[in-house]
Formats: C-alpha cells, sequence, structure tokens
C-alpha cells in the first residue's frame, strides 16, 4: 500500500524560538529596539512606535533591527523604508536573511493502517534589517586583541 499525505494529519508544531533573531556581525548597543513584525501587525502602529522611541531624549535609542519571517517579511521590509522616509535620517543599513527551522509532527489519521510517525523540518525564510544612527563596529574574533 502506497503512502500519502492523506493518511496523515499535522499534531504538533515544535518551534525552538517563537521570534527571530538572526545572529548579526555587529556590536549592538544594550538600547537597540528590536521590533518584532509578523503578517497581522499593522505597519502604521509599529513605525509610530519606533518613532517615539528614536526621537525620545531620554531613551538614546540609536539602533533598531526589524525582525520578521515567514509572511512578514514583506511588512518587515515596508516598515523599515517607512522608518528611514518618515525620521529623515541617514542610516547605515545591513541585512541579514536566513531560515527559521520548525519540526512538525505528522500522524497517521487511520489507526488500522500500519504507518510510521513523520518528523518534518521546515525552514522558514526569515529577516533582520539593522538601522543604525552611528557607524556599525563588527564583532571582534575571542582570540584576537
Amino acid at each position: 500500500m502506497e503512502a500519502a499525505i492523506e493518511q496523515y494529519a499535522p499534531m504538533e508544531s515544535r518551534n525552538d524560538t517563537p521570534d527571530v533573531s538572526l545572529a548579526l556581525p555587529f556590536n549592538l548597543q544594550a538600547t537597540c529596539l528590536h521590533m518584532q513584525v509578523r503578517s497581522g501587525s499593522k505597519a502604521k502602529s509599529l513605525v509610530q512606535f519606533v518613532q517615539r522611541k528614536m526621537c525620545s531624549t531620554d531613551l538614546h535609542v540609536e539602533q533598531m533591527t526589524w525582525n520578521a519571517f515567514g509572511d512578514g517579511i514583506a511588512k518587515a521590509i515596508a516598515c523599515a523604508e517607512m522608518t528611514k522616509r518618515r525620521l529623515g535620517i541617514q542610516f547605515y543599513e545591513f541585512v541579514q536573511i536566513g531560515y527559521k527551522r520548525v519540526e512538525q509532527v505528522w500522524e497517521p489519521v487511520n489507526a488500522k493502517v500500519e504507518l510510521d510517525t513523520l518528523k518534518v523540518n521546515k525552514d522558514i525564510p526569515a529577516i533582520c534589517i539593522l538601522l543604525s544612527k552611528i557607524p556599525l563596529t563588527p564583532k571582534s574574533n575571542q582570540g584576537e586583541h
């Protein structure tokens, strides 16, 4: 008997992290603002929040990241572009792309048929856009001085 996808149903999805934070090759300041964008996020609200934080005199936020995966990638790019345009600041910019791994477990639907449980690793595209008012300094290697 040939096993088809119709014989299975997804049971659980394991996700290492609900957020995306790709490793950036730069030293980020402690005040760096990390924005997580999802497909349902309101771009206007996110950009207004960032404007308030970046223009605040008491916080001294000089760097921010826009992080997204899957369907939120286009919205994260739009938010970064809107931020640059609305603030009118010449930002140093770095874009990191990668993948977020999600493990899905699929169980057989029919108990009468002997089928194995399937584990599927799914790589979902991810992006991290770093905007910085100050020049970006690369991370130094551990063994070098």
